[in-house]
């Protein structure tokens, strides 16, 4: 499953995004998290590797976290540059920081990551 197919489950409703391998303990988790009320998926779709789970917000500058937030709001680079004053390679540059600093890959996982933070979402690795 793509980032970009599993955003788009999310967004039709999916409360809970499981995979065909999972283990049994993320498959109950899951559950307990849907009946909770809550939507889960593991948190390894999005991220390049567990051992550069950070949060998606340390370590950023304030323009870095500006170019985040617009990025998670489903903005694209040139509607980015234009809202912030700056040129859409300058948002390439910055996208290129974000991703480094958090270890999350794509457009798709930095609004995923954002939804977690936001406490919309349940990850697990």
């Amino acid at each position: 499953m793509t980032e970009a197919e599993a955003l788009r489950l999310l967004q039709a409703g999916a409360k809970g995004i499981v995979r065909k391998t999972a283990a049994l303990g993320s498959i109950v988790t899951c559950l307990r998290t849907v009946l909770n009320g809550r939507s889960w998926m593991e948190d390894s779709v999005f991220r390049a590797s567990p051992d550069q789970e950070r949060s998606a917000h340390s370590e950023l500058t304030p323009r870095e976290r500006q170019v985040l937030e617009l990025v998670e709001q489903g903005f694209k680079n040139k509607e980015i540059a234009m809202e912030l004053g700056i040129r859409p390679g300058t948002v390439k540059i910055h996208l290129k920081h974000i991703f480094e600093k958090t270890g999350v890959r794509g457009r798709y996982g930095l609004a995923i990551n954002g939804l977690k933070h936001k406490g919309l979402v349940s990850l697990a690795s």
